[in-house]
């Protein structure tokens, strides 16, 4: 299974996580170096950040013994936080300067922030280096079967295959229940759907039809799915949950 992954240029949708114990906000918090992906208006205007250099460059890093890292005209910018479980809110204190972030959505992928007290912009991130979390069998099972996933787009080594906005609702996959799974393409002009089956083997895997040139880890939450391969072939499907 592959450690690292790199995400480029990817569009970022997560889901507000209600059920989240303080610890595991906090976990997921501290987990890695969040980068900052993209940003919304007061006025709810989503702006995506296309450069993977200043992904790269715009990060925070939310330390376990409650400081934070950030960079600055200067170096790093250091300082304090403290999360309140009550108000869903990250308190931070950088030299006597305070202000806060609700936490609007959160998941071992992504990171939304609200700034209430400077205007209500929104900042979304992400893990620009992603070191998934590993998930039992019935984590992998529910993510699978929630519903309808659009495939966003394939990379081959050396190359990107990302779905045409028109396209998009006819390529999915959609796993069912009873281990079967419905996939749908478009080829030409044409919308060229298949069934077939799918189980989880030993390792936590995805295997679809059981055939050895179909295996996948599996990444993802309620409203993102990302299967990556280490076989020849697509290497990675990134998906996003289907509003239809």
């Amino acid at each position: 299974m592959m450690k690292y992954f790199f995400w480029l240029l990817l569009p970022f949708y997560c889901i507000a996580q209600t059920d989240l114990s303080p610890d595991q906000v906090q976990n997921y918090l501290t987990a890695s170096t969040w980068n900052i992906s993209y940003n919304i208006s007061p006025e709810g205007e989503r702006i995506e950040e296309e450069s993977a250099e200043k992904i790269r460059a715009a990060w925070v890093k939310f330390n376990t013994d409650g400081t934070y890292e950030m960079p600055g005209n200067m170096g790093k910018v250091l300082g304090k936080w403290t999360y309140n479980p009550d108000t869903k809110a990250i308190h931070f204190n950088e030299k006597g300067s305070k202000y806060r972030a609700i936490v609007e959505e959160i998941s071992d992928l992504g990171l939304l922030l609200n700034y209430v007290d400077n205007g209500g912009f929104k900042i979304g991130l992400i893990h620009h280096v992603h070191i998934p979390i590993e998930k039992s069998e019935e984590e992998i099972v529910k993510i699978l079967t929630s519903g309808k996933w659009n495939v966003v787009i394939k990379r081959f080594d050396g190359m990107d295959a990302p779905t045409a906005p028109e396209n998009m609702e006819d390529t999915f996959y959609q796993f069912n229940s009873d281990n079967t799974y419905l996939s749908s393409e478009v080829i030409g002009e044409e919308i060229v759907t298949k069934e077939g089956t799918w189980f989880i083997d030993k390792e936590f895997q995805l295997n679809l039809d059981s055939d050895e040139m179909q295996i996948y880890s599996v990444v993802g939450d309620n409203s993102r799915l990302i299967l990556t391969s280490n076989t020849d072939g697509i290497r990675i499907i990134d998906c996003r949950k289907s509003k239809s």
